[in-house]
């Protein structure tokens, strides 16, 4: 099966449709709530016949998606944690947030970390839990979603391991892992730490119970082999420990790190930037693992001809051997918007081969679902 889901950037909506994304949408979820509702309808008029969604890249599931759902102070998740060690935040009305410096830049000893459960005392989550209660007492017709989530699904959401200590350490931390080794270590397991106490927090004040968590290793595809397996593996594991299935997302091609991802316990879904041999996933993982993968930006990007986008896709399909896999992309602004639907319409075509299951319509609110067979 093959399914296909499509999203748009706040830069190309910036860009196409005007629309902004001051500080008050990421921490007013009424004032989000009412915008994104905006863009809902925006997108259901600019793009009637195919559905391309607002929501963040990558990390919400549409299926899960409720209409009356609120965010709570919905943005990445280590820029949470970088404020909760006392970063500021950085917002721009055309692109995403982020925060200045890194608040772990001068850490010289484990003995600085705070304790996780302190920073459960943060004014900010003070706030968030007392604007939360009042959300949730004053409209009941609306269902809000806690911080680390973006849907009714239960899936959490964090960064990962090398991804979240180069956010908050900067980039010494790839010093530290020939200088000082033992405080990277630690500075790892607090991260797995925090994290946990973070999401369980975010899950009982949200009524949210968690069914999994997706964990982004963006920057893993900077490390070696050998210093992922010594300095990350360990760490996903303890995760997939905890909270018994995660979706392990890498940026980029990924292939000389997926035999140490295939270390790591209790991975359900591979989430792998462009570029990377489905082939080789299946050869490691085996046919069941459900794999979720995206074009390479150079083949979305105005200029590329079609052919490259159709013969990309022929490629995945014939590598992927009939496994379960989705594809994503989100649409930026100098992306080639017929390239971006040649996808869909790709996927759409492979409707016609024989399979006994039920193929649903492409409608709003659903995916592309499409079963493939002999592929």
């Amino acid at each position: 099966m093959i399914r296909l889901q499509a999203s748009v950037s706040k830069g190309w909506l910036h860009a196409n449709a005007g629309f902004q994304f001051p500080e008050k949408y990421y921490l007013d979820p009424l004032f989000r709530y009412e915008q994104d509702r905006k863009i809902d309808a925006y997108l259901r008029t600019r793009f009637p016949s195919t559905p391309l969604y607002n929501m963040e890249d990558n990390l919400v599931q549409q299926d899960y998606v409720v209409p009356n759902q609120v965010l709570f102070d919905a943005m990445q998740p280590n820029l949470l944690v970088a404020a909760l060690l006392g970063a500021s935040f950085h917002f721009d009305n055309g692109l995403d947030p982020d925060v200045n410096g890194a608040p772990l830049a001068e850490i010289h000893s484990a003995d600085e970390l705070p304790s996780p459960e302190r920073l459960l005392d943060h004014p900010l989550l003070d706030d968030f839990r007392k604007r939360f209660a009042e959300l949730s007492r004053e409209r009941p017709d609306l269902r809000p979603i806690p911080p680390f989530f973006w849907d009714t699904s239960g899936r959490g959401t964090i960064h990962g391991i090398i991804t979240t200590s180069f956010k908050l350490v900067g980039q010494n931390i790839f010093l530290l892992m020939s200088d000082r080794k033992e405080l990277v270590h630690a500075i790892h397991r607090w991260i797995v730490d925090c994290y946990t106490v973070l999401l369980r927090h975010f899950s009982e004040a949200g009524r949210l119970p968690i069914t999994s968590v997706h964990v982004g290793e963006c920057s893993g595809i900077m490390l070696s082999p050998s210093k992922f397996e010594e300095f990350v593996v360990p760490y996903l594991t303890l995760l997939g420990r905890e909270f018994g299935a995660l979706r392990l997302h890498s940026c980029g091609n990924s292939d000389r790190l997926l035999p140490a991802m295939a270390r790591v316990e209790n991975v359900r879904i591979l989430d792998v930037g462009s570029g990377t041999s489905l082939a080789k996933i299946r050869g490691l993982f085996g046919p069941s693992m459900e794999i979720n993968t995206f074009p390479a930006l150079q083949l979305l990007r105005r200029g590329m001809d079609r052919e490259a986008v159709l013969e990309w896709y022929d490629k995945i399909r014939e590598d992927n051997a009939g496994g379960p896999l989705q594809i994503a992309f989100h649409l930026e602004e100098d992306y080639d918007l017929e390239n971006c639907l040649a996808i869909h319409e790709a996927v759409q075509n492979d409707q016609a081969a024989p399979c006994s299951a039920t193929i649903p319509a492409v409608t709003e609110g659903t995916l592309v679902n499409v079963c493939v067979t002999n592929i």
